[in-house]
């Protein structure tokens, strides 16, 4: 049985009588200026309940199960752009992301930034079984001789596929092989890119993360994002993190690398893209 040590309003200090570790819980209710309804209010103002729970009420099972991106269901509307599609001027920047599948789904999605928004425009979402076959289908994208380079899954670099010769190569060294020069290493920090979604969905009318409706799996996989459990054992180990369900997020992998790789649009192009999402969207 653990044995309380101290208990007071918001602070409370257990030790296990097993193994002697002492667990300090501390609410915020331990500040007497928090214990007001106003306080709480404007802390919570933005948060989902599940979010509160979780993050003020030492709750860390809140948000098993909760939808990552609620967003998808209360602004879609404003989320997932249908036709007719802006029209982009011939030399605008283009970014992929690409998340590698044998067997299973492999994804690769074309983004652009404009006018302070970022669009997912393009996107190939299918088993690479066969390389060659798989780069040439990248080649063909429309938006291909704009990209400027393509955030992909760490993993293609791991040297874990045989070679003609007999010798080990790396999916990333078959692609080079296709032609596909573009590939740079992905960030996996997904807390990190979770937070930027968040931030580009913040206020519902100006949503500056938006999705062509030609890119039908991201759309689904966003709309369907879970937080995913973890066990009392391995809270004792490691922190609490916010990590998707590992299941059916092959397009959210591929946009948390190209996120993650912080792109950017040079000044000098914004001045000539902006009548054409102006107009469009007016």
């Amino acid at each position: 049985m653990p044995i309380i040590l101290h208990e007071q309003e918001g602070l409370k200090i257990v030790k296990n009588d097993k193994n002697k570790f002492c667990v300090v819980t501390l609410h915020y209710t331990a500040d007497p200026r928090k214990r007001t309804e106003e306080w709480k209010r404007e802390a919570e103002s933005g948060m989902t309940p599940a979010q509160w729970a979780k993050e003020y009420e030492i709750d860390y099972t809140a948000l098993y199960g909760q939808k990552v991106f609620p967003e998808l269901a209360t602004n879609k509307a404003r989320i997932v752009i249908h036709p007719p599609y802006p029209e982009f001027p011939d030399f605008q920047t283009c970014w992929g992301g690409f998340d590698y599948g044998g067997r299973s789904p492999a994804s690769f999605h074309v983004y652009t930034i404009c006018d302070g928004a970022t669009y997912a425009i393009w996107e190939l979402y299918e088993p690479c079984g066969n390389v060659a076959d798989f780069a040439k289908k990248m080649q063909e994208c429309p938006y291909w001789n704009r990209i400027k380079y393509i955030a992909a899954d760490p993993s293609i670099w791991w040297k874990n596929q045989q070679a003609k010769q007999g010798a080990l190569t790396s999916i990333y060294e078959l692609f080079i092989e296709n032609k596909i020069y573009k590939f740079l290493q992905g960030v996996t920090d997904e807390p990190a890119w979770i937070a930027q979604m968040r931030q580009h969905w913040t206020d519902p009318d100006d949503p500056t993360f938006k999705i062509f409706d030609c890119c039908p799996m991201m759309v689904k996989e966003f709309e369907e994002a879970v937080y995913a459990s973890t066990s009392d054992k391995a809270l004792m180990t490691q922190n609490l993190r916010e990590n998707i369900l590992d299941k059916n997020n092959h397009s959210l992998d591929d946009c948390k690398y190209y996120m993650n790789s912080k792109p950017r649009l040079a000044k000098e192009r914004t001045k000539g893209i902006k009548p054409f999402i102006k107009k469009w969207l007016h």
